[in-house]
């Protein structure tokens, strides 16, 4: 038999050069394909990587002629895997209570420390691992992407072992994450009540007290305080958040601080103060200034006598009694805070104006200074305008930090208005910025919003969780 002249083999392409497929026209009488002449067909289209001779043989051998066949194959790239972190700790509390089915609060339920013990591993890192490149049938090379490795874990309270992947506690205490920072903090445990015969408590860290705290005692953290048991008049001061899953009897001589969040079972005759939010089932005659919002959205969640201040506004399922006890609420930034801030910007404003006088008197000294070849270093009046401008900067600082704190303040009020689910009595006055509302009659399912003039009512949708 000839070998084949006339007939031609039909050859595909895919579209990313991934992949070739070969037809065969039947060949005429007396004629054969090859296998050399199918490698220089498909040499002729560029293929020349990936060709299946054994597949060409096979087809020529079992005449599987008019049938499209593939008989080249590109390697796919592999593209690498970053490397990554196994925590052996929970990195996201929430600090959150649990809502129960029947509308009660689970304050028990709350979980806002994970702790470690020395040794412990608390971190294992799986290092990148490499791509590998491809290549199509023309023999062209295709790039993986690199598996990037990860920047060791920084922080504090913690080591990285020999093998550079296993990260251990270095000692007891609480374990967080602070950005992309581990940290380890001692925490002071009390097993049963905080008593006066043990002295007060100042310690660097979380404080967590499984049973009570005994009148009279103060107790300051730099981090968080957890309190198990029933707290009574006592002062609490933290860096974070304060939990109490018993609440707190103040009787007139409690007082609470923190720059967290507080979450609480109830507060009774108790002065609070609170950077965060504020939740709680019952607020019964506390003196309260909440930065954040105050959430009683509980079944039994209510607020009764008091003064209580709300940056962000107040959610609560019953406001005031039936004895008509006076309620006294107020949510937004109040006039005292626009009025701050109306002050501040204008004293910048000088302030700034200020330094620009001064810099350009210095100018002038170091102009003259050049002119004449004198140095006016120690010139009496240059260096008065050195004070003042360091004066004035230090000033300026302050101002700026203030404002922005205000600003801050005035933004998270926008909007602030008081909720109430169920019942609201006569008794309750609602102060929302410079204005007031005092209520006259039974309410039920009213939320109190501002107007420009006046506030207004309008039926509460946010429910009972």
């Amino acid at each position: 038999m000839a070998n084949l002249t006339e007939q031609k083999p039909m050859i595909r392409i895919t579209y990313d050069e991934m992949e070739a497929y070969i037809l065969l026209p039947e060949p005429e009488l007396d004629t054969v394909y090859t296998v050399p002449q199918l490698m220089q067909e498909l040499a002729e289209k560029g293929i020349t990587y990936g060709i299946d001779k054994e597949r060409l043989s096979g087809i020529i051998e079992g005449r599987a002629y008019n049938t499209e066949v593939l008989v080249a194959k590109g390697t796919r790239e592999v593209d690498g895997i970053d490397g990554y972190y196994d925590y052996n700790f929970d990195s996201n509390l929430d600090g959150k209570p649990k809502m129960l089915p029947d509308g009660s609060v689970d304050y028990w339920s709350v979980h806002s420390i994970e702790s470690v013990v020395a040794g412990q591993v608390i971190a294992v890192y799986h290092p990148a691992i490499e791509g590998q490149d491809g290549m199509n049938i023309k023999g062209k090379p295709i790039s993986a992407r690199r598996g990037r490795e990860q920047m060791p874990i920084k922080g504090k309270g913690f080591e990285r072992q020999d093998d550079n992947i296993t990260y251990t506690a270095a000692i007891d205490g609480k374990i967080e994450m602070q950005n992309d920072r581990i940290v380890i903090l001692p925490i002071h445990e009390v097993q049963g009540n905080a008593e006066l015969s043990s002295g007060n408590i100042d310690f660097r860290g979380d404080v967590v007290i499984h049973g009570g705290v005994e009148s009279g005692v103060k107790i300051r953290a730099t981090g968080s305080i957890t309190v198990d048991g029933v707290v009574e008049a006592c002062t609490l001061e933290a860096g974070k958040d304060i939990i109490l899953r018993s609440g707190m009897l103040g009787g007139n001589k409690a007082s609470v601080k923190t720059k967290g969040g507080i979450t609480a079972k109830f507060f009774e005759f108790t002065t609070i103060e609170c950077e965060g939010d504020i939740q709680a089932d019952v607020l019964m005659d506390c003196n309260v200034m909440c930065y954040g919002q105050l959430i009683l959205n509980g079944h039994r969640g209510s607020i009764i006598g008091g003064r209580i201040h709300a940056i962000r506004g107040v959610l609560v399922s019953s406001l005031g009694n039936d004895a008509e006890k006076r309620t006294e609420i107020f949510v937004g930034a109040g006039i005292d805070v626009y009025s701050r801030l109306r002050v501040l910007e204008k004293k910048i404003e000088a302030t700034r104006e200020e330094l620009n006088k001064i810099e350009e008197g210095l100018g002038k000294f170091e102009k003259l200074s050049k002119e004449r070849g004198v140095s006016y270093a120690n010139d009496p009046r240059r260096t008065t305008l050195l004070r003042v401008k360091i004066k004035d900067t230090a000033v300026l600082a302050s101002d700026e930090v203030e404002a922005k704190k205000l600003k801050i303040l005035a933004e998270g009020a926008r909007g602030a208005c008081v909720s109430v689910v169920r019942e609201v009595y006569p008794g309750v006055v609602i102060n929302i910025d410079e204005l007031k509302f005092t209520l006259k009659n039974i309410g039920t399912g009213i939320e109190f919003y501002k107007m420009p003039d006046k506030i207004a009512t309008r039926p509460c949708y946010a429910g009972v969780e």
